[in-house]
């Protein structure tokens, strides 16, 4: 044998061992994800109230991308045609017939209705027909304060808001807005760490390292100054260019618990709050109506607030109350003792839950989930205000684009038909927004329509598609 061929043989020799080397750990990966894939389907849904797990359907995820299959276009077609119910709203509907009786919604939703989007609209035209003045009930802080039109809402930065959104401090009672304000002598904000960015000439071999993810780090920042919040009234529709009847909704305050008021730029005033338990009000209405009205609390002192109501006592109220990004599941936050101490002070007519996009996957098919979540919170708005009746508003279509055309996510007739199926196994109102939008394919109409009904993300709705949405849905209950 000559030199080279023994040169190629010793090559070859090593090439092999090579080989051996890459596939055997590459098979005992390739085993080891099929091992997991096929325990992660057989791990059941686990519903919670922390980390809920939902069931891995793997075969549905690897289809996601393709056309509809014959089972998504039988949905498609059977999901618009989903029956509206009225039945369960008889009580609501006589008041609503009748113009002198007095009206109150309170009306819950995600960031579809943020910055007051359907309910000023519902409000205006129910205030036409029944008399009223005022927006209702507002929080102490708001993301969209800014983009609201129909009051004008301030604040400052110290003061603690929690809501449906926080996974921390489970058992604060919210209030009935989903949020609960403390006042604070400090303020929490968060910056974005990004990580240090390994160099890839000094790592042999940068596969094995995980490519690092910036973190958010929140900062405590100290303030010798008051928490405030301010309200100034809008004379536009739906708003109220005064304010008549102004009431702080509270809990928790102590014996020596104060808030500082200040109308339309006046002197301050002192008044005392209550420390009896529950739900409490503080009537701040004057003899004269106010555009403006300021409200001081002591950093210190940390009582529960809830917002302010603008209203009088006669007429037709929409209560907006929106959480961005919330599922509507997990309303057991709010306890039963300030679900009947707001009601005894608001008495509701109507509870509207709009919710369902913020669930809504292209890829999922099975929402029993989220049908035994919202089962939940029903039941436990039912057994704490048995007598006021509940109206689930379906999902509306949102599209997603495919081979370069927006087409209806396919997830959506089965989350509007899940929907449907929770509003009848709780003795709720349904209305298919869905259907009402015109079905399938109907959010590109939507979007492209002069004005605009939507924005060009194809899920949120414009003013203007907002105020459709709300003549529509009066439209429904009135049985038009």
């Amino acid at each position: 044998m000559t030199q080279a061929q023994k040169k190629a043989l010793k090559m070859d020799i090593r090439v092999n061992e090579m080989n051996k080397e890459f596939f055997r750990p590459l098979l005992i990966l390739v085993l080891a994800v099929v091992i997991l894939g096929i325990v992660a389907m057989l791990i059941p849904a686990w519903e919670n109230s922390f980390i809920p797990i939902k069931q891995l359907h793997l075969l549905p995820v690897l289809n996601a991308e393709a056309e509809h299959g014959p089972e998504d276009s039988i949905l498609v077609k059977e999901a618009p045609l989903i029956v509206n119910d009225l039945r369960p709203l008889q009580p609501f509907l006589d008041k609503l017939k009748n113009p002198g009786e007095n009206i109150r919604i309170a009306y819950f939703g995600d960031s579809i209705i943020e910055g007051d989007l359907l309910t000023a609209k519902l409000r205006s035209m129910l205030q036409a027909e029944h008399g009223g003045q005022g927006v209702g009930m507002v929080g102490i802080t708001s993301i969209v304060a800014g983009f609201r039109q129909t009051i004008k809402h301030s604040f400052a930065r110290n003061w603690e808001t929690i809501s449906f959104m926080n996974q921390g401090k489970p058992n604060v009672s919210l209030g009935i807005t989903g949020h609960v304000y403390i006042p604070r002598n400090y303020y929490v904000a968060e910056k974005t760490i990004e990580p240090l960015q390994l160099d890839s000439l000094a790592v042999m071999d940068t596969s094995k390292v995980a490519t690092p993810q910036p973190q958010k780090k929140s900062t405590r920042y100290y303030v010798n100054t008051n928490p405030w919040v301010e309200y100034s009234a809008v004379g536009i529709s739906g708003g109220a260019a005064s304010f008549k009847r102004i009431r702080l909704f509270y809990s928790e305050a102590g014996d020596s618990s104060y808030v500082l008021v200040s109308y339309d730029g006046a002197a301050k005033q002192k008044r005392y709050l209550s420390s009896r338990p529950g739900v409490q009000i503080l009537d701040l209405s004057q003899a004269t109506e106010a555009k403006k009205i300021r409200l001081e609390f002591s950093a210190y002192d940390p009582v529960h607030l809830y917002g302010v109501s603008f209203d009088q006592e006669k007429g037709a109220y929409v209560d907006n109350y929106p959480i961005r990004g919330y599922s509507g599941m997990y309303f057991q936050r709010i306890k039963p003792e300030l679900w009947t101490g707001f009601q005894q002070h608001l008495q509701y007519d109507l509870i509207v839950l709009q919710y369902g996009e913020n669930v809504s996957n292209p890829k999922l098919r099975d929402y029993s989930y989220y049908e035994k979540g919202m089962k939940n919170t029903i039941q436990h708005i039912k057994t704490t205000l048995p007598d006021v009746p509940i109206l689930l508003v379906s999902a509306h279509d949102r599209s997603i684009k495919q081979n370069g055309s927006y087409v209806t996510s396919p997830d959506i007739p089965y989350l509007v038909t899940s929907q449907s199926r929770v509003a009848k196994a709780t003795g709720s109102g349904f209305w298919n927004l869905f259907a009402a939008m015109g079905g399938y394919g109907s959010m590109p109409s939507y979007v492209n329509r002069k004005p605009a009904y939507a924005g060009k993300d194809y899920t949120h709705f414009t003013r203007t598609g907002a105020d459709h949405i709300a003549t529509m849905l009066l439209a429904y209950l009135k049985g038009n």
